[in-house]
């Protein structure tokens, strides 16, 4: 079969971060499926090169460049794209040093928001239906007896809110209860996502000259 016919498949990935380095090769933006030699030389093909090397920065690569890159060296090469038509290369100028410390206090910092965010709605909610009073009538209801404090209810209740809350976000300490995705975990890659895309956009309209 002639190499120069063949069918190249171009994965292009999201998103790729470059660290202290000049050119950036398609076999690190795109995962690549062809026959033979040509899967490690299209792979090796540099796609771009780092403007500025001495500020960090983010730019944009199209499957369209991709493609015209390609078809140089293979100009009857059939190129099929199945992954995103757009990814984006975030360059830093040194090399990106683990910040364990930092991370334990954003995510100690987030638990204490959600905690008293639930915990807050909770206490709302049962105030406004007055659910402390409607425990007691429902005690008297069934047992007869007038209590303050009908703890025949107010512990299933207590017990029912806080199994639930661990069951919705799906985790027990360190551990997940399941393997499915957590809410929260669903959340934030909706938000990389839209993030990523308004970045490809904004990025996109610099390029085109637009404001």
């Amino acid at each position: 079969m002639d190499m120069k016919q063949c069918t190249i498949y171009i994965r292009l990935y999201k998103r790729k971060t470059v660290e202290v380095k000049k050119w950036v090769m398609i076999g690190e933006i795109a995962d690549v499926l062809a026959p033979g030699e040509v899967k490690e030389e299209v792979a090796a093909m540099k796609i771009f090169c780092v403007p500025d090397t001495t500020t960090d920065g983010r730019y944009i690569i199209t499957i369209m460049d991709i493609i015209e890159l390609i078809l140089k060296s293979y100009p009857n090469a059939e190129i099929q794209s199945i992954g995103d038509s757009d990814s984006v290369i975030e360059y830093h100028k040194k090399p990106i040093k683990p910040k364990d410390a930092i991370e334990w206090l954003k995510v100690i910092g987030i638990c204490i928001i959600i905690f008293a965010g639930a915990f807050m709605a909770i206490m709302a909610y049962n105030t406004d239906v007055s659910l402390a009073k409607t425990f007691i009538t429902i005690q008297r209801m069934v047992t007869g007896q007038e209590v303050e404090k009908p703890y025949l209810l107010t512990i299933p209740y207590s017990l029912g809110i806080s199994s639930g809350v661990l069951i919705f976000f799906n985790h027990l300490g360190f551990r997940k209860i399941t393997e499915d995705p957590t809410p929260m975990q669903i959340e934030m890659k909706k938000y990389e996502q839209d993030a990523e895309d308004c970045e490809i956009e904004s990025i996109t309209d610099k390029r085109r000259g637009e404001p």
